[in-house]
């Protein structure tokens, strides 16, 4: 049997076991593992020297916003905010990162009476930009229409492949009231669909936001203080128990505080089928972060603004670490939610959109001249939308598809605080599995397996280097990770068996598929 690829000298991990293999390669799929080929099995293939590195099933990033927009904010400077991303430049990052499929979100606006209607609009936009990698969808639902949902999700798991749901307790044009998320969370699980939660409660935030600008308190790092743990873990403890009442799986995403996982934690040592992700900016960053540039009202600061924002402190950070290790999060995501900061559509808009700014000529040329000493408003930081093309939401996010794996690597298993078994589960195996992709993706079984494989450089062959923005291939002009350590980076990412990034360098563009209809 001819082969199309080989990729020898690997230290192969998967999520149950390491060890020295050689991986064949043929029409896409994976082949064969053993411990070594023959010169006549190797006859004619393209061989790929891992050196002792090790060989991952490639990254599956289940939380990605790309491809969004915001309508006109409330200044006439404004044209509101937009996600710096579509599929093509998020997918770019992505697979440079070690990232070979990724679930973006699909979101519904109130007045949307169809959810499939939703999910074939972002279809269109995907396809229309193409896409680096495979690619699904998560549909966000805002307006709990027990016919829609009856009808639809049936229709969603066996066209589309989607089986699973976002919910928010807060923002004013996304969050549910808790009959409503009774109602989702009853029809997900006739249909299992798996339910994802943004739990932070949104008239806690309503109400210290409104107590914080009356006292002056608006710089960026107040939206922390707007958001302290408790806000987390109220809204988690309230989603715990409404899915317990109707015995149904749920799935927090970006759990940010020691507080909240210690909640979900306790729900699972009761057995309850409650699971949880956690993004790289909660395990790296802390409430000093957003004071960190020049001076603590410096609006330079907003970079670092996220929601939930990360811990106060170190003690936070550890307990997710603990989290990572002892199952209490199931899998490690981005939440790539990407604005540019120089950008009149982007972070910039938390000094555009404030009411004392609404007759200030702006322009993007001068956006440094117009934003000199000047602290912005948090409130006024757009965030990902909450319709598919545009709708006003104020908030935030931070851009991260293509370091997530890396810093993974760089601080867990290099450092020893995870296997590189747990490493693949976190990163590739377990979202897989929760979202219906398994054994097609997050595995390396022979004949089931799509060839999709990460490939690191061996110990000390790469260079040790600070990161810097340049450095990356995302369409944001920032990085909230700038001057972190790293010895180590993906080597080879490979999608369906051909090489996309390979020693630096983006190789090509190939034909995506949409991960979660092709595995359906």
């Amino acid at each position: 049997m001819g082969y199309d690829l080989v990729i020898v000298n690997g230290i192969v991990a998967t999520a149950g076991d390491v060890g020295a293999y050689c991986i064949a390669i043929k029409d896409g799929k994976i082949a064969a593992l053993a411990p070594h080929f023959t010169a006549e099995e190797l006859a004619g293939a393209e061989v790929i020297d891992a050196e002792g590195g090790f060989v991952m099933p490639g990254g599956v990033d289940a939380h990605v916003h790309l491809a969004q927009d915001l309508n006109t904010g409330p200044s006439s400077n404004s044209l509101g905010g937009s996600i710096a991303d579509d599929f093509e430049t998020g997918s770019r990052s992505a697979v440079c990162g070690g990232t070979t499929t990724m679930v973006a979100f699909a979101v519904q606006n109130r007045e949307d009476k169809s959810l499939l209607k939703v999910v074939e609009d972002y279809h269109t936009v995907a396809e229309g930009t193409g896409s680096y990698i495979d690619y699904g969808f998560h549909i966000i639902i805002t307006s709990a229409d027990k016919k829609m949902l009856e009808r639809e999700f049936p229709i969603l798991r066996s066209e589309w492949g989607i089986t699973s749901c976002k919910l928010f307790l807060t923002y004013v044009t996304m969050k549910l009231s808790d009959y409503e998320l009774l109602d989702v969370f009853n029809e997900a699980r006739k249909h299992s669909v798996t339910t994802m939660v943004h739990a932070e409660n949104g008239d806690m935030i309503e109400w210290l936001t409104d107590k914080l600008q009356e006292k002056g308190l608006t710089e960026p790092y107040y939206h922390s203080q707007a958001r302290i743990p408790i806000v987390e873990g109220e809204a988690t403890s309230r989603a715990i128990v409404l899915a317990e009442l109707v015995s149904n799986p749920i799935l927090f995403v970006h759990v940010s505080a020691a507080s909240a996982t210690e909640k979900i934690r306790e729900a699972q040592s009761r057995g309850l089928p409650v699971y949880a992700e956690t993004c790289p900016q909660y395990l790296h960053l802390t409430w000093e972060d957003l004071r960190k540039f020049h001076s603590r009202t410096c609006f330079e600061n907003s970079k670092m603004i996220c929601s939930p924002p990360p811990g106060p402190d170190a003690r936070d950070q550890e307990a997710l670490w603990t989290g990572l290790r002892n199952d209490t999060f199931t899998i490690y995501s981005s939440d790539h939610c990407p604005f540019r900061y120089n950008d009149t559509r982007g972070k910039m808009l938390g000094i555009i959109d404030q009411p004392e700014m609404k007759d200030v000529p702006c322009d993007h040329e001068h956006l440094d001249e117009y934003a000199k000493d000047q602290t912005g408003n948090f409130r006024y930081i757009p965030c990902v939308s909450p319709a598919p093309f545009a709708i006003r939401q104020l908030a935030d996010g931070c851009p991260g598809i293509e370091t997530r794996v890396p810093l993974l690597f760089n601080y867990g298993v290099s450092t020893g605080r995870i296997s590189p078994e747990k490493f693949v589960q976190l990163t590739s195996t377990n979202a897989a599995k929760l979202y219906g992709m398994y054994p097609k993706k997050g595995a390396l079984l022979p004949g089931l397996s799509d060839a999709d494989l990460m490939i690191w450089y061996p110990p000390g062959k790469l260079p040790p280097f600070s990161l810097q923005n340049d450095m990356l291939h995302h369409n944001v002009d920032y990085t909230p990770f700038e001057g972190m350590k790293f010895e180590n980076w993906p080597r080879y990412t490979i999608l369906r068996g051909k090489v996309m990034w390979a020693n630096g360098k983006l190789m090509g563009k190939s034909t995506p598929l949409n991960a979660l209809q092709t595995c359906s």
